[in-house]
């Protein structure tokens, strides 16, 4: 007798390896005004301001690389496919990029690229989109302000033109939401996985701030480096602004206080909904409990990634809701899952926690590309199920733990029948 392959551990199997995420960025409208915010002339005069202050400071001057000429500007956007932005092409007029011989790199600890390193960016961090980080339980979330940066990872309209080297990078951002401008300065990478941080509006007002810092003595001096105290967004500090913890009896207390930047909530102990009256902007939302609290009042919220750990999970509510892309459901009490028919966009779905009345109509949902089941719930819809890119077999029904998520053994191709 041969044993089944998913006796003793969870198994994704990845069927269509030509499919990508979904990426809510190519949803969004361009920007309302079209004009970079950046003054060439002012980025090169904060320029040579901002080197002068560092030599007063430090005592020496940095050697930077030459110019780099017209022609060597024309022929790096004809290579990218893109224009640099009027005050960040002007720069490089004055030097091509930091070069090696550099302590005190211009962007403030960011090594500035020459036009030839422009393109050649590593793409690792990427790797957390692949199916065993369990990508469909991520969300990318909007920047601050809202609506300026595109709600990607990562985009061909994005110029990389200095990084951290440690996985992180200043891009100027070509192609920005409905509230951006073109060449509006943003931190994209592996600290960034939830959302790009916007930085500046441009990389003149970046260096202004720089020089603004200097100015004011925001600064403190290691050895031979300049560690400067802008006045730049902070992307933990806004991480942590648009992340909500709490338990039941909490969020209850605190459902009058109006939380229009948090975007990820966690709620234990979940009694009832109310304090989504605090939450107007809520896009991942994880709610836990040993009760049956009613979904309606997530009808008028964001919401793309819903995971439910609850006694008994009633769907109607969420029928023909317009965002919800992802959902994850365990529960005690069988589910019905005909409700989702009509939700337009929903494209994962998790019910490997969770017995299913219904378990049929997973056929029928045409849109769906990602399916987490047990072997026993696969085995009865394997001969007919919709198209999907991957697929994760657990060998019984799982014990969740929050955050959720499974250490998958990852198999290229379609499950065996």
């Amino acid at each position: 007798m041969v044993a089944s392959p998913f006796e003793n551990e969870p198994i994704l199997y990845e069927i269509d390896a030509g499919f990508f995420l979904p990426d809510r960025g190519d949803e969004q409208e361009g920007p309302s005004d079209a004009l970079p915010a950046g003054d060439p002339d002012e980025a090169v005069r904060l320029f040579h301001e901002y080197r002068r202050r560092m030599a007063e400071i430090l005592g020496y001057e940095d050697e930077l690389p030459g110019p780099a000429t017209e022609e060597d500007l024309d022929a790096a956007e004809e290579r990218l496919g893109l224009a640099f932005p009027p005050d960040l092409r002007a720069l490089y007029g004055i030097a091509d990029g930091d070069g090696y011989k550099i302590i005190n790199h211009l962007f403030d600890r960011h090594p500035w690229h020459s036009l030839d390193e422009i393109g050649d960016e590593e793409e690792d961090w990427l790797l957390g989109r692949q199916w065993e980080y369990e990508p469909q339980r991520s969300t990318v979330f909007d920047s601050e302000p809202p609506n300026a940066v595109r709600r990607s990872l990562l985009r061909p309209g994005w110029i990389q033109f200095a990084d951290d080297t440690g996985g992180n990078w200043l891009a100027v951002d070509m192609d920005p939401g409905p509230e951006g401008r073109p060449g509006q300065v943003i931190a994209i990478g592996i600290d960034y996985t939830d959302g790009p941080l916007y930085v500046a509006d441009s990389v003149t007002t970046f260096l202004r701030r720089l020089v603004e810092a200097l100015e004011r003595g925001d600064y403190s001096q290691h050895d031979q480096n300049l560690w400067i105290e802008a006045d730049l967004p902070n992307g933990l500090a806004i991480d942590s602004e648009r992340t909500w913890y709490t338990d039941g009896p909490s969020a209850r207390a605190q459902a009058g206080q109006t939380r229009p930047r948090v975007q990820r909530v966690r709620v234990s102990d979940v009694g009832d909904l109310a304090f989504l009256d605090a939450l107007p902007n809520v896009r991942s939302l994880s709610l836990a409990g040993s009760g049956s609290p009613d979904l309606t009042p997530l009808r008028e919220r964001p919401v793309e990634y819903l995971e439910l750990d609850l006694e008994t999970v009633g769907l109607t509510p969420l029928t023909g809701h317009p965002e919800l892309r992802s959902l994850s459901v365990s529960s005690a009490r069988p589910v019905e899952l005909a409700p989702l028919l009509t939700v337009p966009h929903l494209w994962a779905l998790d019910i490997a926690g969770a017995p299913v009345a219904d378990l049929a109509a997973v056929a029928e949902f045409q849109g769906l590309r990602f399916l987490e089941l047990t072997h026993d719930q696969w085995r009865e819809l394997r001969d007919d199920l919709p198209s999907l890119a991957a697929v994760g077999i657990h060998p019984r029904r799982p014990e969740r733990e929050w955050p959720v998520g499974t250490h998958w053994t990852r198999v290229l191709g379609e499950p065996p029948r």
